[in-house]
């Protein structure tokens, strides 16, 4: 018991001796009365700011976690940071979906995103991975559907000018044909399905090269990149999903440039050529979270 609520106790004891003056017993009880306020203002104030040390403002565990589910082919799950969980799907603790996870108001319960996916394998095989009551999904594809993997092998590892250029030329006739945008807008439709409350944010793809690189077809694939995003986009606003452009973001950080966000080819590291490295893993996610 505290020392106000004892003088308290004692100054209503008095205030109701009929022994005391009246006057006495009115300032008494007068007394009494202040002392029960101040009472009550000592104790709801500690109360107060227990409430606040628990959650809130007070810094504690927040009170609601956004589920996030990390969908697409090698550069939804990394390909080309190292740390990888695996070395089949090339999934990485340096991707942007791992970046996303560490805040701590999100929680990434599905990432069934694999190197080489397209988005008819995105469909097939990684949007059944994912929960029903996911809020968040991010989605990189379609750089599988016109031949990426065959692209940069064709025309800057086994290099054939002959196959490099039909590489080139039917990723870019199936952009021009139109039939990249409705491929993302089924895929979007496809993650609806399964998790209807989840806003899905689609990315598109850095350019690969700086402006200044002279290398054969290297400004080619650029163009085609800078043609597959305005497909990649077209789909998702089709489909009401948020598109994140990442070109931007990677312009002077492209192969060729002083501090290059992507890995160049490299026989000692196969797996990483024309990937993000773990710097533009941390582009990729902080443009992600601008459209969060």
């Amino acid at each position: 018991m505290s020392a106000i609520s004892t003088r308290n106790d004692r100054a209503l004891s008095h205030a109701t001796d009929p022994a005391l003056p009246p006057a006495r017993r009115v300032l008494l009880l007068l007394s009494a009365m202040l002392a029960a306020v101040l009472l009550a203002a000592g104790v709801a104030a500690p109360a107060s700011a227990a409430g606040n040390g628990k959650g809130g403002g007070g810094g504690g565990k927040p009170s609601a976690s956004t589920s996030y589910a990390a969908l697409g082919d090698s550069y939804a799950a990394g390909q080309g940071a190292g740390s990888y969980l695996n070395t089949t799907c090339y999934v990485s603790s340096k991707g942007y979906p791992a970046l996303i996870d560490a805040d701590r108001k999100i929680t990434l319960t599905a990432r069934p995103a694999c190197s080489g996916a397209s988005t008819s394998e995105v469909i097939g095989s990684q949007v059944g991975q994912i929960a029903t009551t996911t809020t968040r999904v991010t989605l990189t594809a379609g750089g599988n559907d016109v031949g990426f993997g065959t692209v940069v092998e064709d025309c800057f590892v086994f290099v054939s000018e002959t196959d490099c250029q039909a590489a080139i030329d039917a990723g870019n006739a199936l952009v021009a044909s139109g039939e990249l945008a409705p491929r993302i807008t089924a895929t979007v439709a496809a993650i609806r399905a399964r998790a209807p409350q989840a806003v899905v944010i689609v990315t598109g793809y850095p350019r690969l090269f700086e402006p200044s690189v002279t290398r054969a077809h290297a400004q080619d694939v650029n163009a085609g990149t800078t043609a597959l995003n305005a497909a990649i986009r077209a789909g998702a606003v089709a489909a009401g999903a948020r598109f994140v452009d990442v070109e931007t973001a990677f312009a002077g950080h492209s192969i060729g440039s002083s501090s290059p966000w992507i890995n160049d080819w490299s026989w000692l590291n196969v797996s990483a050529g024309f990937h993000p490295n773990a710097s533009g893993y941390v582009a990729y996610a902080n443009q992600v979270k601008l459209a969060w």
